[in-house]
């Protein structure tokens, strides 16, 4: 999608959910203070990586499929990237997604985004090559695929708006989740899995309840 037609669909976006404010109760602060944490983390994370430990904890805490080791990668590769550039690539995506999940309830942001996790991480981990596998671009294909899931399953026109929204922002980045060349540095394997997970998340609640009951008891 071209810039200026991101930029419409940003602004229609916008005065959607300023709309829907006037309806539906928002806990924007709350909203906020998540996402800005999730980035803030990763930002940190990827300052003292890249400008400190020379992308050490790359090579440490990136998915590395079928070693041992790399099973850390399921929960630390979303805060890793290879350089800035990468980095900033992912931060507006996953604010804008994160905040289209956020806006069906925050109760469950942390078990969609854990269920998305686990099913991107062990898939890359089992399925995946031999690389190092690295960024948060499977957590947010799995937002994708949570908002276009619920626009199905859930008929409101809050749903189907945010599945519409999402579908004119990314569907022109599903060919991401094919197969392609062993040299490319795109991780196609945590987009799909990433993706695969967040349809999961989006047809199994019993699920959710599960990962919720897990979280609260931490």
């Amino acid at each position: 999608m071209t810039g200026v037609k991101q930029q419409l669909v940003l602004i229609y976006m916008i005065l959607g959910t300023v709309i829907l404010s006037m309806f539906v109760p928002i806990d924007w602060q709350t909203q906020a203070k998540v996402l800005r944490d999730c980035i803030i983390m990763a930002w940190v994370v990827g300052v003292v990586n890249f400008a400190y430990l020379g992308g050490g904890l790359n090579r440490l805490l990136g998915i590395r499929p079928r070693a041992p080791l790399g099973l850390l990668g399921i929960i630390f590769s979303p805060l890793l990237h290879r350089n800035a550039g990468h980095l900033i690539a992912n931060t507006l995506p996953f604010a804008i997604l994160g905040w289209l999940v956020l806006l069906q309830g925050i109760d469950n942001f942390y078990a969609i985004s854990l269920a998305i996790l686990l099913v991107s991480g062990l898939g890359t981990w089992i399925f995946g090559r031999s690389a190092i596998h690295l960024g948060a671009s499977g957590l947010i294909f799995g937002y994708l695929g949570y908002l276009i899931a619920r626009g199905y399953l859930e008929v409101t026109l809050m749903t189907i708006g945010l599945a519409f929204v999402v579908m004119l922002l990314y569907g022109d980045q599903f060919w991401t989740m094919l197969p392609d060349s062993e040299e490319t540095t795109l991780s196609w394997e945590a987009h799909m899995f990433g993706f695969l997970g967040g349809v999961l998340a989006a047809y199994n609640p019993i699920f959710l309840e599960q990962l919720n009951r897990f979280l609260a008891s931490l």
